[in-house]
């Protein structure tokens, strides 16, 4: 007797906003009101999808993607943190340049934005940091969690546990 697993696509009996610009993943997690939830979809699809389609870069270590959350004054942001890249093309400023866009461009499709007030959308940040092999290791190597930043805990328990981003660490 085998466990089969299936993906179900979230719910999306919410509304979806009207007089924006959507993502084309937006309908798909209309259903998903909390950051960190959304920020979860976001991780396991880039990780199923990306991650599988392109080649790790370093064959020991893999693909892998984080996501931070955070609040500011406009509402929720989410970044993200990626591994599986080595530092000498890291060293590469045309090639980090293509990969961040190539990622930034993923994340956008779950997105909405208002082209009339730029504050108007489903969440902020969308930054995509590449780390060093030393940052992964730092790390510890996990890939697909999701950590909730909050500025007290980061400075209560230092470095380690606060974003790379420094969007979020200011």
């Amino acid at each position: 007797m085998g466990l089969e697993l299936e993906y179900r696509e979230p719910r999306t009996e919410r509304h979806i906003p009207v007089g924006r610009r959507h993502g084309a993943r937006v309908a798909r997690t209309a259903g998903i009101e909390r950051a960190v939830e959304l920020a979860r979809r976001i991780v396991l699809d880039l990780e199923r999808e990306y991650g599988v389609t392109h080649a790790p870069l370093d064959p020991d270590r893999p693909f892998g993607i984080n996501a931070w959350v955070y609040r500011t004054r406009s509402g929720d942001n989410i970044d993200f943190e990626v591994y599986g890249m080595v530092d000498a093309h890291l060293r590469d400023p045309k090639w980090c340049a293509r990969l961040r866009v190539e990622l930034e461009d993923l994340v956008a499709q779950y997105n909405w934005s208002s082209p009339t007030d730029p504050a108007d959308r489903r969440f902020g940040g969308g930054a995509v940091f590449l780390c060093t092999e030393a940052e992964e290791r730092a790390r510890g190597g996990r890939s697909a969690e999701v950590r909730v930043y909050r500025r007290w805990l980061g400075r209560l328990l230092g470095r380690r546990f606060r974003p790379y981003l420094p969007v979020a660490c200011d």
